[in-house]
């Protein structure tokens, strides 16, 4: 038997809410014309043709490009935070770097104006050591150095160059429109008499509960029928709210232990600590599947700025496990800014500084890391 149909309904929405009235209380706003990047990017993605290791990866992936399209981790970082092979992850970095637009997902300029040439059918060995170790140099045309250096011929540097010019340096700027855009922190951070408390900002949802009107028709019609249909959808009901509450005890704890973890760079803009999924779920007991879904997309709001949540999370360097790339940024950055800029430093005298650091890295990483920071190599920088 169909239960009976009832006329009177309860709302959950908040009490100014009136979507039909001439003065409304809330105002739409107009969503954007053109698609993100990360839109576009998940548009031409099939999720029935990957499982959800891949499925999870490639949006993480995608999440962590920056605002050029590269991307700013390793795939043994992102196998890492995310507790998948290696194997796993450099597969989903390649289908990344598959995607419209050309370049998207590359390491950094040179690895991006490489992967276009691939896409044209352009690419060789010369062009791969060219746009990966000699750029600087091939842009400043110091082709009898990189002769020297590697021994390809001025003609075949002239050649690479004169392709290049032809490839989009930006992938992402098709996608960088001049509207405004806000965020509103999903989670707002204070630090107050030395303690932190994080509150979940979702006010603008209103206040979900149980109506009372369930309670009534459960107490009004005594059918057995009737009654154990309202019990069932009740009890229901209480799953879900219960299931509610739980998340939210969840990711309060969870970014509270992120918070204080971080608490140097949250207040004094110090270098991020090493902080990975699978420490955190380790400290706390949790799945690391249940903090990559609780950081996902979501914006915090701390003391000094808005950020998002997962950038918060940095790995340790492997020869130093205290050291994070974050720090080992910071201390790059100190170095260069500290330079006789009469005489400023190689990427080989950097990596030399560093090891008197305490933080070892390869000569090749030391540049990337300069270049993630924007600053140019020695020459470019000398006065």
């Amino acid at each position: 038997m169909e239960p009976p149909e009832y006329t009177e309904t309860t709302s959950i929405l908040p009490t100014d809410f009136h979507p039909y009235s001439g003065e409304a209380s809330y105002r739409d706003i107009p969503a954007p014309e053109h698609a993100s990047l990360r839109e576009h990017l998940l548009r031409q993605l099939n999720e029935r043709t990957m499982n959800a290791q891949e499925w999870r990866c490639m949006q993480f992936l995608i999440d962590s490009l920056d605002d050029q399209g590269f991307l700013d981790l390793s795939a043994q970082e992102a196998a890492a935070l995310l507790r998948i092979t290696p194997a796993l992850a450099k597969q989903c970095v390649a289908r990344l770097q598959s995607l419209d637009p050309p370049g998207v997902g590359a390491r950094d300029l040179g690895d991006c104006l490489y992967l276009q040439l691939v896409r044209l059918g352009q690419q060789n060995e010369s062009y791969h050591t060219l746009l990966h170790t000699c750029l600087e140099d091939l842009a400043a045309g110091r082709f009898h150095k990189i002769t020297l250096r590697t021994g390809i011929s001025k003609l075949v540097q002239h050649r690479c160059l004169q392709a290049i010019r032809q490839l989009d340096p930006h992938p992402a700027a098709a996608f960088d429109y001049m509207e405004t855009r806000f965020v509103t922190p999903d989670l707002i951070c204070e630090y107050t008499n030395g303690h932190w408390s994080v509150q979940i900002n979702d006010r603008w949802m209103g206040t979900v509960g149980i109506s009372a009107l369930y309670d009534r028709l459960l107490r009004a019609d005594g059918r057995p029928e009737i009654q154990a249909y309202y019990t069932e959808r009740l009890a229901r009901a209480q799953l879900v709210l219960s299931s509610i509450e739980k998340r939210r005890a969840t990711l309060t704890a969870l970014v509270l232990h992120v918070v204080r973890h971080q608490s140097a760079y949250l207040l004094a803009d110090d270098p991020l600590r090493p902080l990975s999924f699978r420490g955190l779920a380790e400290e706390m007991d949790i799945s690391e599947s249940t903090i990559s879904r609780a950081v996902r997309d979501k914006y915090i709001q701390t003391p000094r700025k808005t950020i998002l949540l997962r950038h918060l999370f940095t790995t340790a360097l492997p020869a130093v496990k205290e050291t994070s790339q974050a720090q080992a940024l910071q201390v790059l950055q100190d170095l260069i800014a500290s330079e006789d800029k009469r005489a400023p430093l190689s990427d080989q005298a950097l990596m030399e500084r560093l090891q008197h650091e305490g933080i070892t890295l390869a000569r090749r990483t030391v540049a990337k890391y300069r270049e993630s920071l924007g600053i140019p190599g020695a020459a470019q920088r000398k006065r």
